[in-house]
């Protein structure tokens, strides 16, 4: 009897231990599945989302470009010599007619005193050769008259030869001093005119942008006309020469409106007009771009010839209509997908919609809305759809709870 209830209590703690062995292995299942499992994802993110406006979407090229006077007129010299005297200097305002600089006039001077002198030689010429003529002319009538009264008989015919011949000959001299008078005063003509350009008179009313010249200095004109001064007519109206880039290029149209900054005032936004779009093309280290001519006032004079100029050309408006950030179409959500403990993936496959679309929070979950894209200005966009109205939350991104 003894030896039965020992075996009969053996068994029962045996149970229980072996019960009690099953319990902890539960509970340490249980807390390992709790802390290694990932979660559902609307645990685990939340959507980060805008409400839906309505507004204007400008449409813009940007672009580069520097401010130039609208008429510069650059003044050389038609002779050479050296520089005796410069009467305005930089930024000088000047008139049309006004002496700017003096060439040593002592070289044409001395052209023009013989060219002159030449002249009087040619004249001095001339007359002698018409007083031998009107000799020449004087003995021709009388052999004629001589002739008549002795019926052919005198002169003989080699004295009638030789005064016909002396006649000629200084009929052909007059002709010729007639013609060195005249190239007599060509010449002179020349040495007058070099020696007035050797005085440099401003061509427009303006302002001296660039002195190139110096007292001192020679003046080679021989093969090309060196630039001595560069005058700007009229500061108050300039224009701004943009490159634009050739995939910009066709929505660029001249009366287009434009605003553009340049380093000098940075809190400031001046306006332009689009006047020209060339047709011919800059190439440079091989990137292509056309010139945009811009109309701009300069009244207040704040702006300076060759400033560099950051430019935004409005292309198009659209008025009243979905405006989203950019992010909003490119926004796909991330579904984390539950695994078994220790799974190396953890995320669901992403598929690609290539139609354009936004995500729309309704409470926790999001839906997709399939949009028309108006048209984009970089960091925003333009839609329409029916499904959507104003105030409605669109999902721009999605983040981590913490």
């Amino acid at each position: 009897m003894q030896e039965m209830q020992k075996v009969t209590t053996y068994k029962s703690k045996r149970y229980v231990w072996t019960l009690l062995l099953f319990l902890f292995i539960l509970i340490i299942a249980f807390i390992s599945y709790e802390i290694f499992t990932p979660k559902e994802e609307q645990n685990a993110y939340s959507y980060i989302s805008e409400p839906l406006k309505k507004g204007d979407l400008v449409m813009t090229v940007s672009a580069t470009g520097n401010i130039q006077p609208i008429e510069q007129v650059e003044v050389g010299s038609e002779v050479s010599g050296t520089i005796e005297k410069v009467f305005v200097d930089y930024n000088d305002a000047v008139k049309k007619g006004e002496i700017l600089a003096e060439l040593d006039k002592t070289k044409y001077q001395s052209a023009l005193n013989k060219a002159e002198a030449s002249l009087a030689s040619a004249k001095s010429s001339l007359e002698n050769t018409q007083a031998q003529l009107y000799q020449a002319d004087s003995v021709i009538t009388r052999d004629k008259l001589l002739k008549e009264s002795t019926k052919g008989a005198l002169p003989s015919r080699n004295d009638w030869d030789k005064d016909w011949s002396n006649y000629l000959v200084a009929k052909a001299q007059v002709s010729n001093a007639k013609a060195q008078v005249e190239q007599a005063k060509q010449v002179l003509i020349s040495a007058r005119y070099d020696l007035q350009r050797t005085t440099i008179y401003s061509p427009v009313n303006g302002i001296i942008l660039v002195r190139n010249i110096d007292p001192g200095q020679t003046v080679a004109a021989s093969f090309q006309t060196p630039v001595l001064f560069k005058i700007a007519k009229d500061l108050t109206k300039m224009e701004l020469q943009a490159s634009i880039d050739e995939a910009d290029i066709a929505k660029v149209k001249a009366g287009q409106n434009a605003t553009f900054r340049v380093d000098a005032y940075e809190n400031k936004t001046f306006n332009a007009k689009v006047r020209l779009v060339r047709v011919n093309s800059e190439i440079l280290e091989g990137v292509v771009t056309y010139k945009a001519i811009m109309n701009v006032d300069n009244s207040a004079m704040l702006l300076k010839p060759g400033m560099s100029a950051d430019i935004d050309i409005t292309t198009q408006t659209i008025k009243n209509v979905f405006i989203v950030p950019k992010a909003a179409l490119l926004f796909i959500p991330v579904k984390p997908k539950v695994k078994k403990l220790n799974a190396s993936r953890r995320f669901a496959k992403v598929t690609i919609d290539s139609k354009p679309h936004i995500w729309k929070k309704e409470g926790s979950e999001a839906k997709k809305i399939y949009v028309k894209v108006l048209g984009d200005s970089g960091s925003r966009v333009a839609i329409e759809s029916d499904q959507l109205k104003e105030g409605d939350p669109v999902i721009v991104t999605q983040e981590k709870k913490k």
